[in-house]
């Protein structure tokens, strides 16, 4: 299961989606996605085409409700 996780880089968070895997019976990380900044991600979920500032990822949100 892919968990968020947050990084401070000179003061400032950011955020990733990551995915962790057993390798040899110890976890490691299998994959990493760049996020943003809270702002970023508060902009994707609002509906705004703001894209990301940051190591050159853009962000995608989408959400599914019940039913549809």
């Amino acid at each position: 299961m892919a968990s968020i996780i947050s990084k401070k880089v000179n003061g400032q968070t950011y955020y990733y989606l990551r995915q962790m895997a057993r390798v040899d019976g110890k976890p490691k990380m299998a994959w990493e996605r760049y996020l943003g900044k809270a702002e970023d991600i508060e902009a994707a979920v609002a509906g705004s085409t703001a894209v990301p500032s940051g190591p050159g990822t853009s962000l995608l949100v989408t959400s599914q409700l019940p039913g549809r």
